[in-house]
C-alpha cells in the first residue's frame, strides 16, 4: 500500500474488524443465543465489505491519476463508472 494515510485507515479498520471477531468469539463460548450471533457476524461482513470498498475506492484513484485523459467527458464517465462500481462493492 503506496499511501501512509490509506494504509493507516485500513489497519484502523481492520483493527475494529478483529475486535468484532473476537467479540463474536466470546458470544459463542458464552453461549449467547445465535441471533445476537449472527447480528454481530452481519455486521463485521458489512465492515470487510466497505473495506474492500474503500481499498478499491484509493486503487481507482490511484490508477486515474496516473494516466492522461485529454478528452473531459471520456475522464468524467471513467470517474462514474468507478464510484458506480465502489458503491456496489459497499453492499
Amino acid at each position: 500500500m503506496a499511501n501512509e494515510k490509506m494504509k493507516k485507515s485500513v489497519l484502523q479498520r481492520l483493527g475494529t474488524i478483529k475486535g468484532h471477531i473476537i467479540g463474536i468469539e466470546k458470544m459463542v463460548e458464552e453461549d449467547k443465543n445465535c441471533e445476537d450471533i449472527l447480528f454481530q457476524l452481519n455486521a463485521v461482513m458489512g465492515a470487510v465489505n466497505k473495506l474492500g470498498a474503500h481499498i478499491l475506492e484509493g486503487y481507482a484513484e490511484e490508477c486515474l491519476q496516473d494516466i492522461s485523459i485529454d478528452d473531459p467527458k471520456s475522464r468524467e464517465r471513467i470517474e462514474k463508472l468507478t464510484k458506480t462500481m465502489i458503491t456496489m462493492a459497499k453492499k
